[in-house]
């Protein structure tokens, strides 16, 4: 379990924080910064960090209701000890929003598979922006951009029915993220910002593999390149392939 836990999170340590700058702990309200795709990160790690080891809990013997709630309450302190360390780092601090957006992640996981018949999964798509080259300092480069650019990742719900190949996947991206929040007045960041709504199919992964659960968990969680229509500042398009 250690092992897993340094290697999930050697990435995001590496590329996230300016070890020089910790101090003192603290708590920052986010709640209105770069249109919540931050938050739907956080709610996309949990999810999956619970199936993790829910799979891990069941592969030791545990029986699958114990093996669900284990992994619920691993993926969300996992997640929890993130936030732990944003609170030492004066460029961030600590989230109690974003501890909210992982329960919102475990509770999905937990109702994933409630409904007899019905499976939801949570993905997630990444498209370079071009916003990246504007802010490279704060959206990233190389690697990190799939981390830091919210400008380029697209989160989807999925809905999937045992009887069907495909589910119905409901996006949420958005543009015009770059920061300046308690710097730039209100009003540009208003018109600069916009988000963008999405609809398309995704593959029922289970089913049409019939594989192994643990086997297939990076098909379940990073949507499939599928035409989409797109809503943003109210019009729609339709995209013939969408990252």
């Amino acid at each position: 379990m250690g092992t897993s836990y340094g290697l999930i999170y050697a990435l995001p340590f590496v590329s996230w924080y300016e070890w020089r700058t910790a101090q003192g702990w603290r708590l920052f309200d986010d709640r209105d910064e770069w249109k919540q795709m931050d938050k739907l990160g956080h709610t996309w790690a949990t999810y999956h960090l619970s199936w993790m080891y829910r799979l891990w809990a069941e592969s030791c013997g545990y029986p699958p209701r114990q093996a669900q709630w284990m992994g619920a309450l691993l993926g969300w302190s996992f997640q929890l000890s993130i936030e732990v360390a944003d609170g030492f780092f004066p460029k961030w601090g600590a989230s109690l929003w974003d501890v909210g957006w992982n329960t919102i992640g475990t509770g999905l996981f937990l109702l994933s598979t409630h409904f007899k018949g019905w499976q939801t999964d949570i993905r997630f798509s990444f498209f370079p922006s071009p916003y990246a080259a504007q802010r490279p300092d704060l959206l990233g480069r190389g690697l990190a951009q799939i981390l830091k650019d919210y400008n380029g990742q697209t989160y989807w719900l999925v809905i999937l029915y045992d009887k069907f190949p495909f589910g119905l996947a409901l996006g949420h991206g958005a543009r015009g993220l770059l920061g300046g929040y308690g710097k730039e007045p209100a009003e540009l960041l208003r018109q600069r910002e916009y988000r963008r709504w999405l609809l398309s199919l995704d593959p029922h992964w289970e089913k049409i593999l019939n594989l192994p659960a643990w086997s297939i968990r990076i098909f379940v969680a990073i949507k499939t390149p599928f035409p989409a229509l797109v809503y943003e500042r109210a019009k729609i398009r339709l995209a013939w392939i969408y990252f």
